[in-house]
């Protein structure tokens, strides 16, 4: 009796997927995700999610062309244009990186978390969450990266050119995984990589200051090690969130664990919420690493 044949994809067809909108930060996040995907030797999976509008007559000055694709991107901006756009800043971005596209029907939370299911790392744009006095609950880039089911890149309008990649850790096995993405993505971009831990300050605390860098060296070295990488190692006093976002502000990347402490699976930590809103560098904010995904089952193989 014939059974069921499961296929399951080849270790360098899971994408890096990029959500475009149109918009700067949208932009930006296609470049960073191509890079990202040349890095990995990945293919880039760009995709733009719409809902059909309502037939309407057209402004006499607004210059719209009347189609049922229009996007909030602007007068005139459909959205194929939106796509034809990504692919052309990827294509400068990472010349040789494999692309396919996709326009989904559908809210855009709700198709790019579908799309987060089987990607490497899902990337987009802020929406512009650093000018907003309150972090916005309805943010679709806040959504994306409280319960995306992989790591998220969330890059902003414009992102600093230089700069270390910069990762924070706090000694949860959430931030070693960021640690180990930091240092596997420093290695392959052969950047310079700042490792941050903060703690609150405590009087005559001289000994646990020399104790805590001791335990972050030892956190650190094996890693240099293995990807033969040299880290500059920080330890500072003061309230986490507040030197991460100081921290962020010389860099070109700052990376953290999606959840820091937090048991509850799919919540983000303090942390990550403030870097959401406050950093003005690009962030990713890691729930697995890259290599684990590229690295997985290889074969077709039949069930039952």
């Amino acid at each position: 009796m014939w059974g069921r044949w499961v296929t399951v994809q080849s270790p360098r067809s899971v994408p890096v997927v990029v959500g475009v909108d149109g918009s700067p930060s949208s932009l930006s996040a296609t470049l960073l995700a191509a890079r990202h995907a040349a890095a990995y030797e990945c293919p880039l999976h760009i995709v733009h999610a719409f809902n059909w509008l309502p037939r309407r007559p057209a402004p006499i000055d607004a210059g719209w062309r009347g189609t049922d694709t229009e996007t909030v991107t602007g007068p005139g901006a459909t959205a194929k244009d939106v796509i034809r756009r990504a692919v052309s800043a990827a294509h400068t971005a990472a010349p040789g990186v494999v692309i396919t596209t996709r326009l989904l029907e559908g809210a855009a939370t709700s198709t790019l978390l579908r799309e987060a299911r089987l990607a490497a790392l899902i990337a987009v744009g802020d929406g512009g969450l650093s000018t907003r006095v309150c972090l916005p609950t309805h943010s679709v880039a806040v959504h994306i990266a409280a319960r995306a089911a992989c790591s998220v890149l969330v890059a902003r309008s414009a992102a600093p050119s230089g700069g270390p990649i910069v990762v924070g850790v706090n000694g949860s096995p959430s931030s070693e995984r960021a640690l180990d993405f930091a240092f596997d993505l420093a290695a392959r971009r052969r950047a310079e990589l700042v490792v941050v831990r903060a703690s609150m300050p405590i009087p005559g605390a001289g000994t646990r200051d020399y104790d805590e860098l001791r335990v972050l060296v030892d956190l650190v070295a094996p890693r240099e090690d293995k990807y033969r990488l040299t880290a500059r190692v920080r330890l500072q006093r003061g309230e986490p969130e507040a030197v991460l976002v100081a921290a962020s502000t010389r860099a070109r990347l700052i990376i953290i664990g999606a959840r820091g402490r937090q048991p509850y699976r799919g919540l983000l930590g303090s942390a990550a919420q403030t870097l959401l809103h406050h950093s003005p560098a690009p962030i990713i904010l890691v729930r697995g690493l890259m290599r684990a995904r590229l690295e997985g089952p290889r074969a077709v193989v039949p069930t039952g």
